[in-house]
């Protein structure tokens, strides 16, 4: 245990981000698998498809790059989540 006055605050500080960094982790994870799911469902209707995984996949952007510029994540990896989701977006637009 830590007995320094740095100690135990470093040791609060350290579990604030503990908890911040995994809830954004979740956030983009959940992110990434909803419009998982939303590609899988699309199926042949492109009108309804078209609706639902563009402001999906603009939302998901969004989430990856904050991640990406919080450390979250590389922001090469982040860019990589993007460029393979939105081509597979476009795939079942098209």
């Amino acid at each position: 245990m830590e007995r320094h006055k740095s100690a135990l605050k470093a040791a609060r500080q350290a579990s604030k981000k503990r908890v911040r960094n995994t809830a954004s982790r979740s956030r983009y994870k959940t992110f990434i698998r909803s419009l998982r799911e939303g590609l899988a469902a699309a199926g042949a209707d492109k009108e309804g498809a078209k609706k639902l995984l563009i402001p999906m996949m603009n939302n998901l952007q969004s989430v990856l790059m904050k991640a990406a510029s919080k450390n979250l994540i590389k922001k090469k990896t982040a860019s990589r989540y993007v460029s393979r989701l939105s081509s597979r977006v476009h795939k079942a637009l098209s």
